[in-house]
């Protein structure tokens, strides 16, 4: 066999159509370099769909994996921001995430591990206001959970740089977390990255992308994300907790007694609802759609066209809400 760099490094041409004419090239080496190799070919593809699309976000539209590539597995996150320039800063220089693209101060795509976290602000395509009227804004309790290793040094850099914090530390059976905000309200749960023997063991660490919902039903959120919008449930406890996937993404459900779903200490309850949500990227939207609307799923707004392509929110049964988002044609 000709050494690696003889041979193509990452399409082969000839191959079936479902891929449009391509392949990837499998190469030998231990799983875990073939899973690591998997992972940059597909932060690649993002960015360079992310770059052919930036050049259309002057008409407020936002970029869109291709339908047909590995991307439909990605885990892709939204948050609404005021200030893209403002947001761009705390998040790479505060939580260590890289810039992959920006458009002015309409847009912008963070990426941390398999994370990758849009920031859409006034004018870009995923902040317009619903057809009722109602403004598409930050907060919320939805939100993204980032494993980090430094824990407690972390807390301790964020406090001095006056970074609000929403909770004290909650310590429970998986471990250490407390909610920060973004300079809009946005919250980001830190978690302490778990001992390496947790972590290799198929359990999350720091370049997971996992995002936390609250729920108040946990049998019937696991029903909706699997058989609705083709999650797989990775494990349950009880009535208390879930934990569902698809593809780079793991989106835990926590239900009324797990500790990712605590009181505020000033009171406040943590709800489902809000405008952070999960993007999910699919190959024929106007069939799930179908599908979702004879089982009697709400949706709230129609659905959204620019030329990078077309976007819908659905609600879980909870009001979490769901982006289903397809690629233009071509």
């Amino acid at each position: 066999m000709p050494p690696p760099l003889a041979r193509p490094w990452l399409f082969s041409r000839g191959w079936p159509r479902t891929t449009h004419g391509f392949q990837f090239v499998q190469y030998g080496g231990t799983r875990g370099q073939q899973n690591r190799r998997m992972k940059i070919i597909r932060k690649i593809i993002l960015i360079l769909v992310i770059f052919f699309l930036g050049g259309c976000m002057s008409q407020t539209t936002e970029p869109t994996p291709d339908t047909g590539s590995p991307n439909a597995t990605l885990a892709v996150v939204r948050y609404q921001v005021t200030d893209v320039d403002r947001a761009v800063l705390f998040y790479t220089e505060r939580l260590g995430f890289a810039l992959d693209m920006q458009s002015g101060k309409e847009f912008a795509a963070v990426s941390r591990g398999d994370l990758r976290l849009l920031l859409s602000g006034p004018g870009s395509s995923g902040a317009r206001p619903m057809p009722d009227g109602r403004a598409q804004v930050a907060g919320g309790w939805n939100r993204v959970v980032l494993y980090v290793g430094d824990f407690a040094a972390l807390i301790e850099r964020l406090r001095a740089a006056e970074t609000p914090f929403r909770n004290e530390i909650e310590r429970g059976v998986g471990g250490a977390q407390i909610q920060v905000e973004d300079p809009d309200g946005n919250p980001i749960e830190l978690h302490e990255a778990p001992a390496e023997s947790a972590s290799t063991a198929g359990g999350p660490n720091a370049t997971s992308a996992v995002v936390r919902y609250q729920v108040t039903d946990v049998d019937r959120a696991v029903l909706f994300y699997t058989e609705r919008l083709g999650f797989a449930l990775d494990m349950q406890s009880g009535t208390e907790f879930a934990a569902v996937s698809r593809g780079d993404l793991r989106l835990l459900l926590s239900g009324p007694g797990s500790s990712g779903a605590r009181p505020m200490p000033d009171g406040r309850a943590q709800v489902a609802g809000g405008w952070n949500r999960v993007v999910l990227y699919v190959g024929d939207i106007a069939a799930l759609i179908e599908r979702l609307r004879a089982a009697e799923r709400p949706f709230r707004n129609e659905i959204e066209r620019g030329v990078g392509g077309a976007q819908i929110q659905v609600e879980d049964p909870d009001g979490n809400p769901v982006e289903l988002h397809e690629a233009s044609a071509g």
